[in-house]
């Protein structure tokens, strides 16, 4: 993954404030996630992603709790989603690099 790349999660991160600039930041890390669809597919896929965010329930969303231990299961996911097809020797370097930087 590239620096750019992660700055950009990052300033997602601090800017959850501002909803502008947060749907911003979650787009980005969304276009960055779909280029791995095929290009002819991706614009219906991205059509129908864009459907199904709209359709979420904001006030269901809001009511929903849960507990912080739910934040390892996702950066776990988070991470196996992002490098998911890629040869174990980068996959190795960049969990190397995550542990040391925590």
């Amino acid at each position: 993954m590239s620096r750019a790349s992660l700055e950009r999660m990052h300033k997602v991160a601090a800017v959850m404030e501002d909803p502008s600039l947060a749907g911003r930041g979650l787009a980005a890390i969304i276009t960055f996630l779909l280029r791995r669809i095929e290009p002819t597919k991706r614009v219906h896929a991205l059509w129908n992603l864009k459907r199904k965010i709209y359709m979420m329930d904001e006030f269901e969303m809001a009511s929903k709790r849960t507990p912080a231990t739910a934040s390892l299961g996702q950066s776990i996911t988070f991470i196996k989603t992002l490098l998911n097809g890629r040869p174990p020797y980068y996959i190795r370097s960049v969990l190397n690099n995550i542990v040391g930087n925590l």
